[in-house]
């Protein structure tokens, strides 16, 4: 049984919320978003989206693209310099123990996703893969305006004429409901 992956966002990921996935054909900038709004406390690896992303997808595909894990923290020189992680579990140490900072960490995945899908969007630009997609995935329907409707209580009262009382008009009315 595969293990389960949790969202960006700490919790499972959700189809009824964006951003707590990234989907293949998310923009550059999409994915960018979506990684910086993640939930990543410093030291916390449980329940952390983003590296639950880089043991799940990151580490995996890079051993089937190069033979080997990889990930390569970037961080400026000033810090370190770019780390490079062959296994999750140092990276993960090195998290837990507050080496990595959640942002150098939320810059790496969202590089490494987006090289990871830039083909797969290239491919995607072709005018037949737009077809597909709308085919797919038709935009939705606008729902129809509603037409606001005067409410009875706002309409004026009926004119009265001078010579007609109150106990005549109630009396017409009484008479014109029990017909």
């Amino acid at each position: 049984m595969n293990k389960m992956v949790p969202g960006l966002n700490g919790n499972k990921m959700s189809a009824s919320d964006p951003d707590s996935k990234v989907d293949l054909l998310d923009g550059r900038k999409a994915v960018q978003k979506k990684i910086n709004k993640a939930f990543c406390e410093e030291g916390t690896v449980e329940g952390n989206g983003v590296l639950a992303f880089a043991e799940s997808v990151l580490f995996p595909t890079s051993e089937l693209r190069t033979g080997a894990p990889q990930f390569v923290l970037l961080r400026p020189e000033e810090y370190g310099g770019n780390m490079t992680y062959t296994s999750f579990e140092d990276l993960q140490r090195d998290y837990a123990d507050k080496k990595v900072f959640p942002g150098d960490l939320k810059t790496s995945v969202a590089a490494a996703i987006n090289e990871l899908l830039d083909p797969i969007r290239e491919h995607f630009e072709s005018p037949e893969m737009q077809q597909l997609l709308l085919d797919a995935y038709p935009p939705p329907k606008a729902a129809p305006k509603k037409v606001k409707q005067s409410k009875k209580h706002n309409r004026r009262p009926d004119v009265v004429p001078a010579d007609v009382t109150a106990p005549e008009v109630i009396e017409e009315k009484l008479a014109q409901a029990q017909i």
